[in-house]
């Protein structure tokens, strides 16, 4: 009897919270329940969005133009495309030359096909072409879609947008068959270079073996002279060695023939001796 009034009170709460949640789930906004990623895709470009173009000189004198990324009291971040590579640069605003800052605000629309342009016409200047093909085309396909997306499309734009990018296209298969010419015509022009280089070499190796044949012919007869010479000293020096002991033996035996002389000359021969008489003077002188 005491368990039933209890099952009683746990129902009723029970369907009280059940009408609470029910309308606690009818009271939130559908943007709530609808998850980021999907709000984010949902969110449609603005056409008429404008940007900033920002023009100034740093302390060193380098001009420096670009979109405005992000800009604060200390710094600005800017896409500079005053080159084929899209360059995002982050200055300090102390590093920029107090007086030469200028802003110009145009339509993003404007900014693509601005842009658009100045890459297509700069696309056949052979440095980094590739890369400004691929820019003009990237602010066409945009400028396309702003057009596109815009409440009242004007279709006369979009054909005109349309036949720009059909033409830079064009230009591009025409620069590639150009440039593979190009390549060619490179690759002849280095090999004939090459085939020159190889026939300036096997002359200079031509040269180069003749004279050194040349130099050995002269070394073989400088030899040969040579050892002609040292044959002859080798017969000199027999003939002197034979003459010096020549000369030798008969010194040896000239030597008793001196000695006996000597000999002689002390017994048979005497010195003479002169008296020379001394003159008297006379008294008075």
């Amino acid at each position: 009897m005491t368990t039933r009034p209890l099952l009683i009170a746990a129902s009723a709460l029970a369907c009280l919270f059940s009408v609470l949640y029910a309308q606690t789930e009818q009271t939130q906004s559908p943007i709530d329940k609808t998850p980021a990623l999907t709000r984010v895709s949902q969110e449609k470009p603005q056409p008429n969005k404008t940007v900033r173009i920002k023009t100034f000189y740093l302390r060193d004198a380098s001009l420096v133009m670009g979109r405005v990324i992000f800009e604060d009291k200390n710094q600005i971040t800017l896409e500079e495309l005053n080159q084929s590579p899209v360059i995002v640069s982050m200055y300090a605003k102390r590093q920029i030359a107090s007086g030469t800052m200028h802003t110009q605000v145009m339509s993003e629309l404007d900014y693509c096909r601005k842009f658009a342009a100045v890459f297509a016409a700069k696309a056949w200047d052979f440095r980094d072409d590739p890369d400004d093909f691929i820019q003009a085309i990237r602010l066409y396909e945009k400028a396309k879609q702003l057009l596109s997306q815009a409440a009242d499309p004007d279709s006369q734009e979009i054909s005109e947008i349309d036949q720009k990018m059909a033409q830079v296209k064009a230009d591009r298969q025409i620069w590639i068959a150009e440039a593979k010419s190009r390549a060619e015509l490179s690759k002849l022009q280095a090999q004939a270079v090459i085939d020159q280089r190889m026939n300036e070499l096997k002359q200079e190796i031509t040269k180069n073996t003749a004279e050194l044949a040349a130099i050995r012919q002269t070394i073989d007869r400088n030899h040969e002279a040579l050892e002609q010479h040292i044959s002859d000293l080798d017969v000199t020096f027999d003939d002197l060695y034979r003459k010096l002991q020549t000369a030798t033996d008969d010194i040896e035996v000239n030597k008793e023939d001196i000695r006996e002389l000597r000999r002689d000359y002390r017994r048979y021969v005497r010195p003479r001796v002169y008296v020379v008489p001394q003159r008297q003077r006379r008294p008075g002188r």
